[in-house]
């Protein structure tokens, strides 16, 4: 009996590792890739306790959990030029989610900065375009809306490709 029990323990730490490496939480928060070498596999985006093949370090199952909230990035200091020919600084925000996370890892890899960085390009030119199409009272005027109702609906567009939804755009400054 006292031969069997340290062969015990290492059969149960090794069940235990083994349930503890093939388990993982996806929160309310969050969505999860499960990557099977690197290939998306399944996505889950309900909450709960999931269950994957068990040897993420030989690259066999990976989970990439990405997030499923409302998302901000700011853009500042875009320097426009109205229709008048003068020049103004900009300050500006989008809120986007994503909503693809199939999409998204495919597109950029599931990486918020490429995706915020390749937004960040097409926003500014945005701006530069909606901007530059008016003079600077309009910004200031009703019509500062519809300008941000445009550069939203041209974002929207480019960011469906990455697996996003842009919510909203605004002007800080």
């Amino acid at each position: 009996m006292a031969n069997r029990l340290p062969i015990i323990a290492v059969i149960a730490a090794v069940v235990l590792f083994l349930i503890y490496s093939s388990v993982f939480v996806v929160n309310a928060r969050q969505q999860a890739l499960v990557l099977r070498f690197g290939e998306i596999v399944d996505v889950k985006t309900e909450p709960g306790i999931y269950f994957k093949a068990p040897f993420a370090f030989f690259d066999a199952d990976s989970v990439q959990l990405i997030e499923n909230r409302v998302l901000r990035f700011d853009l500042d200091n875009i320097r426009v030029q109205v229709s008048g020919g003068k020049f103004y600084e900009v300050d500006a925000f989008v809120v986007y989610k994503i909503t693809d996370a199939r999409k998204f890892r495919e597109a950029v890899s599931g990486d918020r900065d490429a995706a915020e960085s390749r937004l960040r390009t097409r926003l500014d030119a945005s701006l530069r375009r909606v901007y530059g199409l008016r003079n600077f009272e309009a910004a200031l005027s009703n019509e500062r809306a519809s300008m941000m109702t445009e550069v939203r609906d041209d974002l929207r567009r480019d960011a469906e490709t990455l697996g996003l939804n842009i919510e909203d755009v605004r002007i800080r400054r």
